[in-house]
């Protein structure tokens, strides 16, 4: 049975310090879109402006998953339709843009990160929301999509225009989360909200800050409900993850979980998950995507590549890797063994202290 987790690698909840209600003002509001639940908390704003906002977020979020759903009726469920029988297809300015930069960041990440696979997440059974797939895609249906994707340039896209080499589905699953807070908290900003946070299941950006002090978020252990670690986010940045433990089903003892290689065709096992730290969070979500298929050994690699500074790599071993940038900020650095490497002591089940 498929299991979820609105988590993901994040601590469910915000470490912070805060000042009374009385003296400061907090309006929230939980949203169910893209598969999660989206809590946005707006910090010391007019409640007819926090309201109006909180409003306005909502209705982005449901357009967002109307719209970018890969197996649905809206934009780019009717694209992939067409593109499945390699057709040409016109995108909307915005989807366009999408997918632009989703094909510079698969290029910039060695293809560790890959828009193109839809047809083998529904292979897989994840393009459905109510997956209950019991068991893997048999042998031969993995050889066959593999075969078919060695079989010329999948796509080309000209201004609007979308042309495919052979049949495909995209798939925007590891990055659209993150183009979705981009634009949620810009849409903030507009509205003239300073201090906010917005939390899409564990994804999130922050703005301005929590009274006097930055946002402060615990990094969850992905392999035990404790806490890994705390970071303070600045106003801008956005922490996105990857985890195994997301969405997956069992089969006779193992684990298949969402996040596929698309060199092998299937779930990744070297890597529990992944966390990125950037003021891009669109980048960040395609890089923690990127990351997670990496591993430990192109883990460096990868995220230099792609201009990522702040990350951090839980390995199915329950060793830690993080890049020098990030043992800096990270609470409790002292538990670094080799700060260049980032090698954390002991296993994935023994948390630092928040």
């Amino acid at each position: 049975m498929c299991r979820r987790s609105l988590a993901i690698l994040l601590a469910g909840c915000l470490l912070v310090g805060c000042q009374s209600p009385d003296e400061q003002s907090t309006h929230d509001r939980t949203i169910i879109a893209l598969g999660t639940l989206i809590h946005v908390e707006i910090y010391d704003a007019r409640e007819d402006r926090a309201e109006q906002a909180l409003d306005a977020l909502e209705a982005h979020f449901q357009t967002v998953q109307r719209e970018w759903y890969a197996f649905g009726d809206g934009e780019l469920g009717r694209a992939n339709e067409a593109l499945s029988r390699g057709e040409t297809v016109a995108l909307s300015p915005k989807l366009a843009s999408l997918t632009r930069r989703s094909l510079r960041l698969r290029a910039l990440s060695d293809g560790l990160f890959d828009p193109t696979i839809g047809m083998l997440v529904e292979l897989w059974g994840f393009g459905d929301t109510n997956n209950n797939r019991e068991s893997p895609p048999d042998d031969a249906a993995i050889l066959q999509w593999r075969r078919e994707v060695d079989t010329g340039p999948r796509l080309t896209l000209e201004d609007r225009t979308l042309s495919v080499g052979r049949p495909i589905k995209l798939t925007f699953g590891g990055i659209a989360k993150g183009t979705a807070l981009t634009e949620a908290a810009t849409m903030l900003t507009r509205m003239g909200i300073n201090n906010a946070v917005i939390d899409a299941g564990g994804d999130l950006t922050v703005l301005g800050k929590r009274g006097d002090r930055l946002w402060r978020i615990g990094i969850r252990d992905p392999h035990s409900p404790g806490v890994l670690a705390t970071l303070d986010i600045a106003p801008g940045e956005a922490i996105v993850t990857s985890g195994n433990y997301e969405r997956y089903f069992n089969y006779q003892g193992t684990r298949y979980h969402h996040l596929l290689d698309p060199r092998t065709a299937l779930p990744v096992t070297h890597t529990a998950g992944v966390t990125v730290i950037d003021g891009d969070a669109e980048l960040a979500d395609a890089a923690a995507t990127a990351l997670m298929v990496a591993g430990a050994q192109r883990f460096h690699e990868i995220a230099a590549r792609m201009g990522i500074e702040f990350a951090l790599l839980v390995g199915a071993n329950g060793d830690i890797i993080m890049t020098p940038a990030l043992t800096r900020r990270i609470r409790e650095p002292e538990q670094i063994l080799d700060p260049l490497a980032g090698i954390m002591a002991g296993d994935g089940d023994q948390a630092l202290s928040p």
